[in-house]
């Protein structure tokens, strides 16, 4: 009987033993249970740390620097740090300061800001950061004012345009081609920040802030001149120095010119309709008389220039006409034609016979009125070649401004579209005539339905093709081109026509 008295006494000693035992084992445990936080970076763990509040304020007071270069008064964790709530029984926490030097190596600071996004309907969007808010509006305004009078954006803006009622011009729409929104956002104080207006404007202009080269202006300079040699167009000149009010400004010798290439971040269209009188060109016409020999001539009348008044259609993107239609034409005065008096005669010295009057007697290669869109010169850096002809309508036709040789076609592209295509290369449906002194001319962006073929021999005046919009085309134009033997392209406002 004690036997078993004391087996069961020692059998209740040792559950009440271990019982007690893992009681106080969990209760210990309890108490050393705590909320922690696990630091992540860019979803890296690197560490644990006591209080999260304590890190951020850490970050925020050992930045000085920072909040000086910016004029800030806080600064932000990176944007890839993440401190998540925890409770464990580790007690291998981290000290906010060792958690502060890993970020510090790692990655960089942050503070509150704006992020620009400019996205077109067919392209990558662009991206840009800046301080303030406030300060887009009014940068944007500057930065359109480059390819819009301030005159005429601010009558559009506050709808006070003057109706025309002679000549002039009309805003009807402004827009831009992109989309550009604006949202808050922490920005990485290693990207690049702008911080102010200014800075804002000639990024949107030139897409950098880095200083642009300058030219030192000489003895004889204008802004035309400054303009070609340094690979602008004159209205680039213009952006790139404000205080150039027009191509007429003059110039002093000394005088320091930015010759940045403008990089526009946005396009801005404008739609228009311009009142304005123009210029129709007057034919040239030949007639002849068998008492000169085959080397005389003289001009019997001298052409004169009509004039009408057109009312057109015009998109411009970022100052640069695209699309110009002519809706309705006025004659205020016709042309008088250019008569040529030329011998037939035959002459028997040959040793000194002067070119033939006809050699320099070109045609007008569209019919009237027209509108010269583009000229020759540089454009975005790179030489435009030729001038732009616009106003005739599409399907119009395309005369031969000279006499000679058809020596290439090219007629495998749609008739409009494409823009930036391969097809036919930038020119589109486009031909090249061969003139008696090697001159070679080129048509561009032409209809594919070229009535002409390699090898045949043209006249002046002959329809060789039709307007159209084929190729790298924005438009209905013609691309009127001249280049000498060596290849060099000619401005055919000066070796051709006088406009």
């Amino acid at each position: 009987m004690s036997k078993r008295i004391n087996a069961t006494g020692i059998l209740l000693i040792l559950v009440t033993t271990i019982f007690l035992f893992v009681v106080g084992f969990g209760r210990v445990h309890r108490e050393e249970a705590k909320n922690v936080y696990i630091v992540y970076l860019d979803g890296k763990k690197i560490g644990l740390i006591e209080d999260r509040d304590n890190l951020y304020n850490l970050i925020d007071q050992e930045q000085e620097s920072i909040k000086k270069e910016f004029e800030v008064e806080k600064v932000y964790p990176p944007e890839g740090l993440e401190a998540i709530e925890y409770i464990t029984y580790n007690k291998n926490l981290k000290s906010v300061d060792e958690i502060y030097k890993i970020i510090e190596e790692e990655s960089t600071f942050t503070i509150k800001g704006y992020t620009i996004t400019i996205k077109p309907d067919d392209g990558e969007a662009k991206y840009i950061n800046i301080l303030n808010k406030e300060d887009l509006e009014p940068a944007l305004l500057d930065a359109i004012e480059a390819f819009i009078p301030t005159e005429g954006l601010q009558a559009y803006i506050n709808d006070t345009q003057v109706e025309i009622t002679d000549t002039g011009k009309t805003i009807q729409n402004i827009y831009f081609d992109e989309k550009i929104t604006i949202k808050e956002s922490y920005l990485s104080v290693n990207d690049k920040i702008i911080t102010n207006q200014d800075d804002l404007t000639k990024y949107l202009l030139f897409g950098t802030l880095e200083p642009q080269e300058e030219y030192t202006v000489k003895e004889g300079d204008t802004v035309s001149t400054v303009a070609f040699e340094n690979k602008l167009s004159n209205a680039e000149l213009l952006i790139a120095n404000p205080r150039l009010t027009s191509i007429n400004s003059l110039l002093s010798p000394g005088q320091k010119l930015s010759i940045g290439l403008i990089n526009p971040q946005f396009t801005i269209v404008e739609e228009a309709e311009v009142i304005a009188d123009v210029e129709t060109a007057y034919d040239t016409v030949t007639e002849t008389n068998n008492k000169l020999t085959t080397s005389e001539s003289y001009v019997r009348q001298q052409g004169v220039k009509g004039k009408a008044r057109v009312t057109e259609k015009v998109v411009s993107k970022n100052g640069v006409i695209t699309t110009l239609f002519v809706s309705s034409t006025t004659t205020l005065s016709d042309p008088v034609s250019k008569i040529v008096v030329k011998g037939t005669r035959p002459s028997y010295n040959w040793g000194n016979i002067p070119p033939a009057a006809s050699s320099t007697d070109w045609g007008w290669p569209t019919i009237s009125p027209y509108v010269i869109t583009s000229y020759f010169g540089y454009r975005w850096g790179k030489l435009h070649g030729g001038i732009d002809i616009s106003g005739s309508g599409f399907g119009s036709p395309i005369f031969s401004a000279t006499e000679g040789t058809v020596i290439k076609t090219y007629k495998g592209c749609p008739d409009r579209g494409y823009y930036g295509s391969p097809c036919g290369g930038q020119y589109g449906n486009y031909l090249e005539i061969e003139t008696s002194q090697g001159l070679i001319i080129y048509y561009a962006h032409m209809k594919n339905n070229i009535p002409v073929n390699e090898g045949q021999t043209v006249t002046k005046g002959q329809v060789i093709g039709y307007m159209g919009d084929s190729g790298s085309s924005t438009g209905t134009h013609l691309h009127f081109e001249i280049r000498d033997v060596g290849g060099n392209k000619l401005n055919p406002c000066k070796a051709a026509f006088a406009c």
